[in-house]
């Protein structure tokens, strides 16, 4: 009976670890953006200024605070003023990894160019474009 219920315990962890990820992505601040340990606004960690690239999560939280990384920082942005990266095209070295950015688009409208990629389970997606993502307010 011990034996099952730590069994249990560890396929838990192992669904708790996998389904609570975060989804990043690479964009320019518009403006200066104050980081904070929390969501209070009560520890500024650091001003991290206008025209910077750092990683924004996808999504807010209910106080409209996205965690945000930069450099070895890391913490949560209230409201960021960001423009997003549009067109990854792959870079003259013979490395398939390394990427630059070819022209940004603001957050507000537009489309996004999409490279190719391959899902974990095999599925092959081709190059294609689509609608920016909107601000949410």
């Amino acid at each position: 009976m011990k034996y099952i219920f730590n069994l249990f315990c560890l396929f838990m962890i192992c669904v708790a670890t996998t389904s609570c990820s975060t989804n990043y992505y690479t964009v320019l601040l518009s403006e200066d953006a104050k980081m904070y340990s929390s969501t209070d606004s009560i520890n500024l960690v650091t001003i991290i200024p206008q025209n910077t690239q750092v990683y924004l999560s996808s999504t807010t939280n209910k106080k409209n605070y996205r965690k945000i990384k930069w450099g070895d920082y890391s913490g949560w942005a209230y409201n960021p003023s960001y423009t997003s990266y549009s067109n990854y095209v792959p870079s003259t070295k013979s490395s398939s990894s390394s990427y630059r950015y070819n022209s940004s688009s603001s957050s507000s409208g537009g489309s996004v160019s999409v490279k190719g990629y391959t899902r974990k389970d095999g599925t092959r997606v081709s190059a294609h474009t689509r609608s920016a993502p909107s601000r949410r307010r």
